[in-house]
Parts: C-alpha cells; sequence; structure tokens
C-alpha cells in the first residue's frame, strides 16, 4: 500500500482522545506508526492487515520501554482501535482507508463487506472477535448476586403481593439459589412466580416489621 488515508480531524475521535489523555503524544503517535508500520505491509497477496512488529522492535526504535508499549498497545485493543487474536494484532479498519489501488484489489477479493471467498484470515479474525463478545456478553448476563432482605421487601411491598420476604430468602437460601436444577438468574422473576401461589395481590405485610 502507498498510502492511507490520515483525516485532519483524527485528533478528535472520541477513542483516540480516551489514548491521548492517558499516554500523551506518546500513546497518539504510537497508534499512527503502527498503521504505518501495518500500511507498509499490505500489498495485493498480502490483505491481512497485521502488525508484524512486536513491541520490542518498537522500543528499540523509539527508545520507549517495552513493557509501556505492551501497555499501550493493550489499551488500544481495549478501545478497539486495534484487533488481537493469539498475539496477532490487526486493523480492520484499515480496509476503508488504504490508497485506490490497494482498494480496486480489496473489493476484486470482496474483503470489504463480505469478508469471505479470498481472505479467509480476515473473516477467521472477525468472527473470533465477534465469538469473544458473544462469551463476553453471556458471561455478564449470567453473573447472578442473591438480593438482601430489604431489596426483597421493597420489591414486594412495591407490587403488593403479599409474598412474605424472609420465607422467600430461607427458601433459595436452603436450595443454593437453584430452582429445580437451574441456577437462579432472576431473583425478581422467582417473586413473580411466588404470586401466583399467593392466590392475589394484597397488602398482607408490613414491610417495616422485619426489622424491628
Amino acid at each position: 500500500m502507498k498510502w492511507f488515508k490520515h483525516d485532519s480531524d483524527a485528533n478528535m475521535d472520541a477513542k483516540l482522545g480516551k489514548l491521548g489523555a492517558k499516554y500523551g503524544l506518546e500513546g497518539y503517535g504510537l497508534y499512527w506508526f503502527c498503521l504505518e508500520l501495518i500500511a507498509r505491509n499490505v500489498e495485493k497477496h498480502n490483505l491481512t492487515f497485521e502488525l508484524e512488529h512486536d513491541s520490542e522492535l518498537i522500543s528499540r526504535r523509539w527508545g520507549i520501554h517495552q513493557d509501556i508499549i505492551q501497555e499501550m498497545m493493550c489499551y488500544m485493543v481495549d478501545l478497539d482501535l486495534f484487533e488481537s487474536s493469539n498475539g496477532v494484532i490487526t486493523c480492520l479498519k484499515m480496509a476503508s482507508r488504504t490508497d485506490e489501488y490497494t482498494q480496486k484489489v480489496i473489493k476484486h477479493t470482496r474483503v470489504v463487506g463480505t469478508l469471505s471467498g479470498q481472505n479467509p484470515r480476515i473473516s477467521e479474525l472477525r468472527e473470533e472477535k465477534r465469538t469473544e463478545e458473544k462469551r463476553k456478553e453471556k458471561k455478564v448476563n449470567s453473573h447472578f448476586t442473591p438480593p438482601t432482605l430489604l431489596e426483597v421487601t421493597e420489591y414486594c411491598h412495591s407490587r403488593k403481593n403479599g409474598v412474605d420476604p424472609e420465607k422467600f430468602i430461607a427458601h433459595y437460601e436452603a436450595n443454593g439459589w437453584i430452582r429445580g436444577k437451574t441456577k437462579i438468574k432472576s431473583w425478581k422473576a422467582c417473586v413473580r412466580t411466588w404470586e401466583m401461589s399467593v392466590g392475589q395481590k394484597s397488602v398482607a405485610f408490613d414491610p417495616t416489621e422485619h426489622y424491628v
């Protein structure tokens, strides 16, 4: 690739702003230096957009400690400025910043948009990234924290359902917060299920009596 697009207002980008706020011009300069290295290796037979240099090589070039380089690179990956898979740093967004010749090559190989056919490496990296994001999302959603007596009391009071908060918590604590053979994901859903056994909504308890 002979050149790549560099927007004149790139310094106003929110992600680059965070990078600059944390690492100053060192971090900002490292970002563009890495893009230059990636662009230099992009050719017709190589459209992987990989960063072939490692932190040690960059450290020697600019006299910045290797650990600092690694720290800044990790932060850039966290900001989604780069992608990382199996220790390989890539910048797939570079596909939209290439020169005219490279753009034609990319379109010809159907990398942009479809990411299929002629460049399985980019497709593979994108798929790995999507899988990792889904895994993280599932992990967050599956996290369950047992409620306090106050939380259950306030929720039951707001629904006027007649469920006894102390009995509710005692029941599920004894079962390890498991219903049937499945771990509970939403205690509020369990409260609503208990409402059915009550028969009808009514203010059957004083929410203050549990704290006397």
